[in-house]
């Protein structure tokens, strides 16, 4: 039987590459990261071609989630409206390979879409940007009816239980758009909300005043990561991609995505996580068994209802050494927050 080498496979495939992509600076800069990371491995060949297509949730940058959400009629309220029409155009062929952030990916791809490879994650906390004429650094520093800029559910529950002498309102737009309403000299907001992730790769570490630990202030789901997305026709493209796959990243992206799709959620749900590789007692977290590498996954998952005044939360632990094992770890969780009431609090009862 021949040996084959995917790397080998993967290279001689094409000359040229298609890579589809939204039209932002961010997802150019992730796309960029995700080019020279395959340059890395493979050399200066394939050629890598990206390609930008316009997705709803670019299009109108002023109508809340939600409600453009509902008015397109798109299913997984939020996340199909970053997703939708690029996806169209992978099955069609006009890309070979899409890369989206992790948190803007639905939880159940379209027919013939498979999320191939999950990068290795960047920093997934939220951050904390205060205006430039602030005296403040600090969240909990901030006097009662100080404005906080966010166009997240979550983050709206979360700064409602936690600081509820806050007001939160609409502020939607790329990063570039967001600083521009914080700094404007007639801005309304004393600071904004933004990932910590977005901020590091477009090299504005040094505008972040706070980081916001995800014991107290839980991320989106996928949030910090990148996942490709391919189509199932094309398998050449699966061994190229896999190449800048990140297992630890993989795995606790899948728990996180299993337990948000066993609970029906999307962008627009107040859930948020908190999922990280366990050491165990011996210190060691990765330990490794005959059938190969295992990870002592744990993920923390907190629902509230949409002003935080009330919450669920469950932590679990669980052995990993596979895809699957992943995504029972997060199936699990969803069914614990199910048990503890998580339903009501999704659906407003």
């Amino acid at each position: 039987m021949a040996v084959t080498d995917p790397i080998h496979d993967a290279r001689e495939r094409a000359d040229v590459v298609t890579i589809g992509s939204r039209n932002s600076k961010l997802a150019l800069v992730q796309t960029r990261d995700v080019i020279t990371k395959l340059h890395s491995v493979y050399g200066p060949r394939p050629d890598y071609q990206v390609l930008t297509g316009g997705v709803t949730g670019d299009a109108d940058k002023r109508t809340p989630f939600k409600a453009l959400a509902a008015q397109t009629g798109l299913a997984n309220v939020g996340k199909s409206l970053w997703t939708t029409s690029l996806e169209a155009d992978l099955v069609d062929g006009k890309y070979d390979f899409l890369i989206h952030c992790l948190k803007d990916m639905p939880t159940t791809l379209p027919l013939n879409c498979a999320l191939s490879a999950i990068t290795e994650r960047e920093d997934p906390s939220d951050a904390v940007v205060m205006s430039p004429r602030a005296s403040y650094t600090r969240l909990c520093d901030l006097p009662a009816g100080s404005v906080v800029g966010t166009s997240s559910c979550r983050r709206k529950a979360l700064i409602g239980r936690s600081w509820p002498h806050l007001v939160v309102q609409e502020c939607r737009g790329n990063i570039d758009t967001r600083l521009a309403k914080l700094d404007h000299l007639e801005s309304p907001f004393t600071c904004i909300i933004l990932a910590t992730a977005g901020l590091n790769r477009m090299h504005l570490q040094h505008r972040i005043t706070e980081r916001l630990h995800p014991a107290d202030f839980p991320y989106a789901v996928g949030q910090g990561a990148l996942g490709i997305e391919i189509s199932t026709h094309e398998p050449d493209v699966a061994k190229l991609v896999m190449a800048v796959d990140h297992r630890e990243s993989r795995w606790c992206g899948l728990a996180e995505r299993a337990m948000l799709r066993s609970l029906r959620g999307g962008c627009s749900s107040p859930i948020g996580v908190w999922c990280r590789p366990e050491a165990t007692p011996d210190g060691a977290s990765d330990l490794g068994s005959e059938q190969g590498p295992v990870l002592r996954l744990r993920l923390d998952a907190t629902v509230l209802n949409t002003q935080g005044s009330s919450s669920v939360n469950v932590e679990e632990s669980q052995s990993v050494e596979s895809d699957e094992d992943a995504e029972r770890l997060g199936e699990t969780v969803a069914r614990l927050l199910i048990a503890q009431g998580a339903e009501k609090l999704l659906h407003g009862a």
